[in-house]
């Protein structure tokens, strides 16, 4: 199986480096030219769940580098989305896919301006991977399934079978479901409750939790969106999806900055369209009311557009 890896952040690279220890001829696709070199040079250095090791896979700048190949994993940002797969249309042949691994909801209707269903998959990680120095990143798996994934048809068949056997072979618990859109959201609550939240509020997850008036907004966001998703038929369960985050993962990630926090702290454009947007746009397509999503990503957009005008930027 050839893969390649449309970004090779701490998760494409961390996901790319498990499809090569399954045995795939695997290369990371980045336009970031000093770390492309470093992984040519020394290895990706990795430390996953406690084990160290160098993972000698090969990272381009470019996709025309590579070629054809059977699977495109895309690991970009979800406002980048569209013009990965613009510069990637030559790695797709006759019966290549594609197969979104990337936060949020929405990047799988922007690949179907490129590609049949037949051709896309979806999916969600219960991973942590992080970057320790260039070339050097750190992981853990979560507890149970690690990748969760699906296609448009439903179809487990084929090149569907061989992605789920290589990165199972490649250390990582990988499961195709037809339940994948319920993980997907699932996760989609936790982001949109937290990642521009944390952001605005310039707090890590506990002190956002800890806040009366915090928790209460938080509350109010998973609402809306799981009242969305059931109305979109992705059948969430409110106490099951709720306490998978108060219960289960709050209590083991409180001092984290979320992704698109961190966006905040370094002024770049955030996944806010993908998360809170996505709540928002599926209620317009439901008739379901989110305006506390509406105004998370209505502020989230005033708040990027405008870094470079706000108050201490001077200084």
């Amino acid at each position: 199986m050839k893969v390649a890896v449309l970004g090779a952040g701490a998760m494409g690279s961390l996901i790319g480096a498990h499809f090569y220890k399954g045995g795939a001829d695997v290369t990371l696709v980045d336009p970031f030219e000093a770390l492309v070199e470093k992984i040519n040079k020394d290895g990706l250095k990795m430390d996953f769940n406690g084990k160290q090791e160098v993972v000698n896979i090969k990272a381009v700048l470019k996709p025309q580098e590579v070629g054809v190949v059977d699977v495109v994993i895309v690991l970009v940002k979800g406002m980048f989305t569209r013009s990965a797969m613009e510069g990637a249309k030559c790695l797709f042949g006759e019966n290549t896919v594609a197969l979104s691994l990337q936060n949020g909801v929405g990047n799988v209707d922007i690949m179907k301006e490129f590609l049949p269903d037949e051709k896309i998959g979806n999916g969600t990680l219960n991973i942590s991977s992080r970057p320790l120095a260039l070339g050097e990143i750190a992981g853990n798996p979560g507890e149970g399934v690690a990748i969760h994934f699906c296609n448009e048809k439903v179809d487990k068949s084929g090149i569907w079978v061989e992605i789920e056997d290589v990165l199972n072979k490649g250390g990582l618990v990988t499961e195709f479901s037809p339940e994948t859109n319920v993980f997907v959201w699932t996760k989609l609550l936790v982001n949109s409750c937290v990642n521009l939240m944390c952001g605005i509020t310039r707090v890590n997850m506990g002190v956002l939790w800890d806040h009366p008036d915090g928790a209460a907004i938080e509350e109010m966001i998973a609402r809306e969106l799981v009242a969305v998703a059931n109305a979109k038929g992705i059948k969430m369960d409110w106490d099951t999806a709720w306490n998978a985050y108060v219960k289960d993962l709050l209590p083991k990630v409180r001092e984290h900055y979320p992704s698109a926090t961190q966006d905040i702290m370094n002024k770049k454009k955030t996944e806010v369209d993908f998360l809170n947007g996505a709540v928002v746009r599926g209620g317009i397509e439901t008739g379901i009311p989110t305006p506390v999503n509406d105004v998370i990503v209505r502020l989230s957009h005033i708040l990027q557009d405008t870094y470079d005008k706000q108050f201490g930027t001077n200084k």
